[in-house]
């Protein structure tokens, strides 16, 4: 279905019944990548996914650079379908907006997953490249980032094919908009230190793309959040293992 906020359409599918669980992709993906999870425990929670500005099926409109703009656009969405308090679930990108949400409307979580993502700021360096691959999907494409970036999201060749699909079919804009955002991005760990809202931190063992310590620093900052590293998954856990960070989200 497409959600109106703000100044565009969002594209939005609800599955199930049960306490809400709002979950957001990353980077140049979209809502499919929870469907087969989401299906799996339908009967037990009901599952919110939507593509994020520019992504998807959902319009770029006066996009931003900023996670904020996007962060307010879930909070649309939940206002649109009436949902006072949900968990809150981010993967890679979705987390970091996941936490700009977080730090804007704590009241409305039941709860965080933080998925295979990072509350950590970007390097000077990892900027630069940020702001680069930007100008070079503006100027060639989105085929540009899907080419370099789809392998080091999985080692499973059939989610490499399906993610770079994704993302090269994602409008050159948006996905600019997601990279411009991304590198300007401040570090929240401060955010999720004062958290009351119990906290999941889920990470794929085999992860080539969230460093160890990115996720130790997490852990480090709020002690009392549940974390776990999933054996055999990488970057794309809800696909790789989606009955494990299932039943992870279920029993939040």
């Amino acid at each position: 279905m497409k959600i109106r906020v703000s100044d565009i359409n969002l594209n939005v599918e609800s599955l199930g019944e049960g306490k809400p669980i709002v979950l957001l992709h990353g980077v140049g993906l979209d809502h499919t990548i929870w469907l087969e999870m989401a299906q799996l425990y339908q009967d037990q929670a009901r599952f919110v996914v939507l593509d994020l500005r520019g992504e998807g099926k959902s319009e770029t409109g006066n996009a931003d650079h900023t996670l904020e703009q996007m962060a307010d656009d879930v909070l649309g969405v939940l206002n649109q379908l009436g949902l006072e308090q949900v968990l809150l679930g981010g993967h890679s990108m979705g987390g970091y907006i996941a936490l700009a949400f977080a730090e804007r409307h704590p009241e409305r979580l039941a709860g965080l997953a933080l998925i295979a993502t990072n509350a950590g700021s970007d390097s000077e360096e990892k900027k630069r490249q940020r702001l680069t691959d930007a100008e070079e999907i503006l100027k060639h494409g989105s085929h540009v980032l899907a080419n370099s970036m789809s392998p080091k999201l999985s080692a499973d060749p059939r989610i490499q094919e399906l993610t770079r699909k994704l993302i090269a079919a994602t409008e050159p804009r948006g996905l600019a908009n997601t990279q411009f955002a991304i590198a300007q991005r401040p570090e929240r760990l401060n955010v999720l230190a004062g958290l009351a809202c119990p906290v999941l931190i889920a990470a794929g063992k085999e992860d080539q793309i969230i460093p160890p310590a990115a996720v130790q620093a997490m852990v480090k900052v709020n002690p009392k959040a549940h974390s776990v590293f999933i054996p055999g998954a990488g970057h794309m856990p809800m696909m790789e293992a989606p009955r494990t960070l299932g039943a992870l989200l279920v029993a939040m």
